[in-house]
Formats: C-alpha cells, structure tokens, sequence
C-alpha cells in the first residue's frame, strides 16, 4: 500500500511539473506572438506612412513644388520601399530558417573580395566609412557565397544603425586556428550583460533604448541562422572598450 501511494504522489508530482511546462511554453509563445505582431505592425507602418507622405505631397503640391523638391521625394519614397522590401525579405528568410528550406551552394570563397564587396555596398549606402583590418593570409572557407553576403550585409547594417552616423564601423578578419574570422565592431552604447545571451533571438530587442533603432530586431538572428547551417558559429561581447561598444564575430571552419 505505501508503495501504491508514494507511486501516486510521484505521478501527480510529475503531471504537475508537465502542466507548469506546458503553461511556460504557451506564455513564452504568446509573448513571441505579441512580440511578432508588434514588431510587425511598426516595421509596415513606419515605410508605409513614409511613402504615403511623399505621394500625398506630389500628388497635392506636385506643380508648386521645384523639380529638385520632386525628386528628393521621389527618392525617399523609393527608400521607404527598398526598407519595405528588406523587411519582407527578412521575414521570408526567417520562416525557411525556421522550416529548415535553406539550400546551400557551398564553394570556396575569397574572404577578402567578399568582405571588399560587402563592404564597399555599406558605404556607398551610408555614405559612411568602414575601416578594415584584413589579415593577409587568410583562408578560402567552403560557404556559400550568397548566404555569407547575407550575414556580412546583416552584421553591417546592424552595427552601422547601432553606431550612429558619426560612429566608427570596423571590419577584423583573420585566420584563427583551424577557423576563418571575421568580426564586425562598433562604438555604439553596447549591449546590456543581461541581453546579450539573447540577441541572436528572433525579434528580440535589448532593454535599454539607446540600442533600439528602427528595425524588425531579424538581422542578428538570421546572421546566426545562415552561419549555422553552414557549419559555422556567432557570438556577440559587449562591451568592447571603456564601457562602449559591440563585437560580433563569425567564424567558419577553415
């Protein structure tokens, strides 16, 4: 009899514990949805309400207004779309991803060209420059070259946002053992300890406010998702230098 009851104890014990998990995964996935639906409604609306703007001014001012004046509207509604564009981009990525759709064409590839070309694409966008620490006897990684673009432009676009426009952007790249190293560093306001472990996850944005910028908070998460499925790592340290700064690295086996 003892027996009969200690098992019951035990059973309704384990039930219990199974509920409790049960009802922190629905409360983390009800936070994730909410966390979703508001990072979506912002990232639509913010290019949206800036492309409407710029078409009602044309389309109400257009003859009053000078060509220069038309043009530069032009121009940011063209902007406000491409920033649209990405965003849907992001999302696609993430949901194959997360479905494991990723198809990889792996070859070897010249680090150095390919962080030159990403590179010289950050800068001709932000008008920004990027300083280089390029090693010289770097390895030619087996990636693909299309995914590993997509996490330089990532890592790049993010630590450009994070470090403002008069902030210092660098790209590190260097053999480091049996790895092919590439960091990308900023003097931003840095991360806070307790958000670090938590960056590379989905919509996720850091507690303190001056490391929020406009964004779908996708870019570090699908930086490692793309790593990942190419056998490499990312990791992010913050802060780097007198209480300031990011560095997020990437590296693949070499």
């Amino acid at each position: 009899m003892p027996n009969v009851l200690t098992t019951d104890i035990a059973l309704e014990r384990a039930e219990l514990m199974e509920d409790r998990a049960r009802g922190a995964m629905r409360a983390e996935a009800d936070a994730l949805r909410t966390t979703l639906l508001t990072s979506l409604g912002h990232d639509l609306r913010t290019p949206l309400t800036g492309i409407r703007g710029s078409l009602e001014t044309l389309r109400t001012m257009g003859d009053a207004l000078s060509s220069a004046a038309r043009a530069d509207l032009i121009l940011a509604a063209e902007e406000e779309t491409a920033r649209l564009g990405r965003f849907l981009s992001n999302i696609l990525d993430m949901v194959r991803l997360e479905s494991g759709q990723v198809s990889l064409r792996s070859e070897a590839v010249d680090l150095a060209s390919a962080l030159e070309s990403a590179i010289a694409r950050a800068e001709h966008a932000t008008g920004r420059r990027v300083e280089r620490r390029i090693g010289t006897r770097l390895p030619d990684p087996s990636l693909d070259p299309v995914l590993f673009d997509q996490i330089l432009g990532n890592l790049l676009d993010n630590a450009m946002k994070f470090s403002g426009p008069e902030g210092r952007v660098a790209v590190v790249a260097q053999r480091l053992g049996a790895n092919a190293s590439v960091s990308i560093e900023d003097d931003g306001p840095g991360i806070p300890r307790e958000d670090l472990a938590r960056i590379f996850d989905p919509f996720y944005r850091a507690s303190r406010t001056d490391r929020i910028a406009a964004g779908s908070g996708l870019g570090l998460a699908i930086a490692r998702g793309l790593a990942q499925a190419m056998g490499g790592e990312i990791l992010a340290e913050s802060p780097i230098q007198e209480g300031r700064g990011t560095r997020v690295t990437v590296r693949f086996p070499a």
